[in-house]
């Protein structure tokens, strides 16, 4: 890369640095380096460097820099360069398209994330975002999101950004990214060599003494040494003589942030006037606009406006004007006195409301000038607050609670902007600050409608928090006020019976469910109904009611979509899809799964991401499918971090322990409960069965059963009140009977077979109840015919691995009853099923009780399998892997094969490692050396 006058001097080794890594991005993989220094420390010239040398090389380059002012402007800035390129990343059908995506932030960044990748399929992408201290709440999300998802595609992330002292959303995404493997490239001060050189170049002439003592005023850094070389030289300050330039005495600058304004010393004063009024925009801005802040015609600041780019103080983009470097433009602004500052943005914010500009372009300004009891600002603020609080709600929140210091106490929109704040605060995890702000506006006396609405706000936030005592205890506070409208009651009912589900009150839940139901269709609260009639089918399920169960799901399901809106976004699909494979009907649970996850991607409800994946999990788990249930967890828990949903994490994490006993990960299962077991020390709330069935599957694992039964204790004492781990694990109940009976808790063993037995009977036809309630009485009674039932029953069923378990018990029976070959047979056949759903732990097993029947063959003696290289890829990662060398997207290759996109990131990251490579182009490559 050749150096050019001053502009890269002393930079060679981070340009060196940057330079590897568009190699890498060249050979098709992603990449991301953080560019970190001051203000003026060369940082933006580096990035620029980098692209014009990303452009010579045929890639293509999109540059962002957000603006002060762009926090309240989520994504604006990166969008805006995305649609700029050439040709555009996003054309004006994608723009429309995210449009459309807006009420989801997680859609929509994952929609963005399949357009980038889409397009570097075609060429690769240099993404450079400057001034990143600067970046919005969502931006910091997007790069969180973005930049790993797509480290498999020919992406170069380019991410500067400032120091700070205080953490902000993109300070945190930023320091994220370095801890997950970003290449830090730190832009330090020029070297003294460097300082001497630098002066040489700007003045055609070697410094003398005089000059390069002034110049260490700059502390290295570059701009502000040009600033004031530019300066001197402009003064007619600097003499050259033999050629070696020395500095005139007289008047120098003492502070070198000085110079910034010395040089602006001389111009003229329509200039000037231009630039104050310039520095409060902070993004680029018409030059009818500062006209109008100004309070002149625009013509009049015409002249001035070509002075100052043609002395490069500002810049031209065509329709739009900026300052050439911010530092130019905060010296200007912090040589305004604070009166003349907020009476500029107050200017400011009434041209742009004048000019039609969106409340959120307004707002910053009117944060910096409104006085207490401003209705104009306080209407401005609530209407940016509502338009970014889908994908920006912390920072909504904040405008909120700005918007409450400038209300009155007695004003009447007050109570409405509390419940709102309240809301919002308690959905970003601010639970503290949602908790406290309630409180002191319950405490004003509100009337009982405004603090129903506040608490039905926080019920529902610490509800997605896992909070389910705090929601119990909120709503019932809702509820005990008299004067309550009953379309609110049937709210606040509702959630509360989802809450009960979760403290283990399932009488308490269905009650709450029906009440919120009967409620809500008097009132015409469909959302209610349906969200009521949902939790009722928990209950309904949990007592071994699985008729009923679908029944009132489907109900909600047809409800929901007579009703649209709000009700639609409840997904009673959900928990349809649930009691369905709790009825065996897997294929129609799979369906309904897909319709319903697409619906949700339709409607923008990033809450319910979580929960197809950990449904989808259990139904692969059930159906042997060991490879997709491990993925459906891993992909679930990719998602609960982003939507910050740690409630949802702890049932995706039992479901993952599970897996990873079959997968004979004993250590791995322990560390999936030991991060579930923390999430609930923290107070997330959890159904016993999310992690208590893991948890004594990992205990007899480890050889202590005694622990096992002790965690199971309130399953077995529930007994047959409460039957949901039997429905949602029908082979627990002949697991169940096996360590009680080991235990010398024999009692407990009647209870677990006699309540499965009970279970089967409620519901006849269901041939996983048949076979484990029969499996268990086997055990219980040591009856080989019953055992042989079992088998039976399980052969009319969808689950391979509870066969399989039915088989090794009546094989055991048979081998007693000196049957060798029936034992033999039967073993034969459950290792076939281990063998296929890839569970060496139980397959390791069955050949051991083989071996001791005197079964040696080879076919039975495979090596353990190979754990990296082409042959360690399972079926579904090999689907995954074939589409994606076609150069099929994830989103195209998840619709090819009916997976969440999610999903085909995780089997897509999984073949990655095993095949050693890092990008798409590399697993190209790999697939046609296979033949694939």
């Amino acid at each position: 890369m050749r150096l050019t006058g001053t502009e890269l001097v002393g930079r060679e080794r981070n340009l060196a640095t940057l330079s590897e890594l568009l190699d890498v991005t060249a050979e098709g993989s992603g990449a991301c380096a953080v560019v970190e220094g001051p203000a003026g420390i060369g940082k933006s010239r580096l990035l620029a460097a980098v692209a014009e040398e990303a452009r010579a090389r045929a890639m293509a380059v999109v540059s962002a820099r957000p603006a002060e002012l762009d926090r309240i402007a989520p994504l604006s800035a990166l969008l805006r360069a995305l649609r700029a390129g050439d040709p555009p990343v996003l054309d004006e059908a994608a723009v429309a398209e995210l449009a459309r995506q807006e009420s989801s932030r997680f859609w929509l960044l994952d929609r963005l994330g399949e357009l980038i990748e889409a397009y570097a399929t075609r060429r690769p992408l240099v993404i450079s975002l400057d001034d990143t201290q600067w970046a919005d709440e969502l931006t910091a999300l997007a790069l969180r999101t973005l930049v790993p998802a797509l480290s498999g595609s020919p992406v170069l992330w380019l991410i500067a950004r400032r120091p700070a002292a205080s953490a902000t959303p993109a300070q945190n995404a930023v320091d994220w990214l370095l801890a997950e493997g970003a290449r830090p490239v730190l832009v330090e001060p020029l070297s003294e060599p460097d300082v001497r050189r630098f002066c040489r170049t700007a003045l055609a002439a070697s410094p003398d003494a005089a000059v390069l003592a002034l110049a260490e005023r700059s502390g290295g850094n570059p701009f502000l040494l040009e600033q004031l070389l530019t300066t001197l030289v402009a003064e007619g300050r600097v003499v050259v003589e033999d050629d070696t330039a020395s500095v005139v005495e007289g008047d120098l600058p003492d502070r070198l942030l000085n110079a910034v304004n010395r040089r602006l010393r001389d111009v003229t004063p329509t200039a000037r006037r231009l630039l104050d009024v310039a520095s409060v925009f902070v993004r680029p801005f018409t030059l009818h606009e500062a006209a109008g802040v100004a309070g002149v015609p625009a013509v009049q600041l015409l002249a001035a406006a070509d002075e100052m780019v043609r002395a490069g103080v500002l810049v031209d983009s065509g329709s739009e004007l900026a300052f050439g470097h911010d530092i130019t433009r905060e010296a200007v602004y912090q040589a305004l006195s604070g009166p003349v500052r907020h009476a500029l943005h107050r200017e400011a914010a009434i041209v742009l409301q004048r000019e039609g500009r969106p409340a959120v372009d307004i707002a910053e300004h009117v944060l910096r000038s409104a006085r207490k009891g401003d209705q104009r600002a306080v209407q401005v603020l609530r209407e940016a607050a509502a338009a970014i609080a889908q994908k920006a709600p912390d920072t909504a929140a904040d405008l909120l609670l700005r918007t409450l210091d400038l209300l009155p106490d007695e004003d009447p929109q007050r109570p409405r902007v509390l419940a709102d704040a309240v809301r919002l605060l308690a959905s970003v995890g601010r639970l503290v600050q949602a908790r406290e702000l309630g409180d002191a506006a319950l405490r004003d006396g509100l009337d009982a409608e405004t603090e129903a609405a506040i608490l039905l706000g926080l019920a529902e936030a610490l509800k997605h928090a896992g909070e389910d005592s705090a929601v119990v205890e909120s709503t019932a506070r809702a509820l005990g006020r008299p004067g309550v409208p009953d379309a609110r009651r049937a709210h606040l009912l509702a959630i509360r019976a989802h809450g009960l589900l979760f403290v283990d009150d399932m009488d308490g839940a269905d009650r709450a469910g029906e009440e919120a139901a009967r409620l809500g269709a008097a009132a015409g609260e469909d959302a209610a109904v349906v969200f009521g009639d949902v939790a009722r089918s928990v209950v309904a399920r949990s007592r071994g009611q699985l008729s009923q169960a679908v029944r009132l799901c489907r109900e909600a399901v047809r409800r929901a979509e007579a009703a649209g809106g709000e009700a639609r976004s409840r997904h009673p699909a959900l928990w349809l899809g649930r009691a369905l494979v709790a009825a065996d009907r897997f294929t129609e649970a799979d369906a309904v799964y897909e319709i319903g996850e697409r619906e949700a991607e339709d409607l923008g409800t990033a809450w319910s991401q979580p929960l197809w994946h950990y449904y989808r999990a259990e139904l692969r788990l059930a159906a042997g499918r060991l490879d997709d249930a491990e993925a459906e967890a891993e992909a679930g828990l990719s998602v609960t971090e982003r939507l910050a949903a740690r409630a949802l994490a702890v049932p995706l994490l039992g479901k993952a322990a599970e897996v990873a006993l079959y997968r004979d990960d004993l250590p791995g299962a322990v560390a999936h409960l030991d991060r579930a077991r923390a999430l609930l020390a923290e107070g997330i709330g959890a159904m016993p069965e999310d992690l208590d069935w893991a948890a004594a599957l990992v205990h007899d694992a480890g050889g202590d059963g005694e622990a096992a039964l002790r965690v199971l204790k309130g399953h077995f004492t529930a007994l047959p009140e409460r039957m949901a781990l039997l429905v949602q694990e029908p082979a627990a109940a002949p697991q169940m009977v096996r360590l009680a009976l080991r235990g010398g808790a024999r009692h407990w063993a009647r209870a677990a077979a006699g309540a499965s037995g009970l279970l089967a009977e409620r519901n006849s036809g269901v041939a996983s109840l048949a076979g484990a309630a029969a499996h268990a009485e086997g055990l219980l009674n040591g009856d080989r015919g019953a055992l042989r039932r079992a088998v039976d029953a399980y052969r009319a069923g969808p689950r391979p691995l509870a066969r399989a378990s039915a088989l090794e018990d009546t094989a055991q029976a048979e081998k007693a009853a000196g049957r060798r070959s029936d034992a033999v047979a039967l073993l034969e056949e459950a290792l076939e099923v281990y063998e296929r759903c890839a569970a060496p732990r139980d397959r390791a097993r069955v050949l051991r009780a083989l071996r001791g029947l005197g079964v040696r063959r080879r076919s039975l003696s495979q090596q353990t399998p190979a754990r990296t290289g082409w042959e360690s890829l399972t079926e579904a990662e090999l689907r995954v892997v074939r589409l994606v060398a076609e150069g099929l997207t994830n989103r195209a290759t998840a619709a090819r094969l009916f997976l969440s996109p999610h999903t085909v990131d995780t089997h897509l990251r999984h073949a990655f490692a095993k095949l050693g490579v890092s990008s798409r182009v590399e697993l190209t490559r790999r697939v046609l050396r296979e033949g694939a």
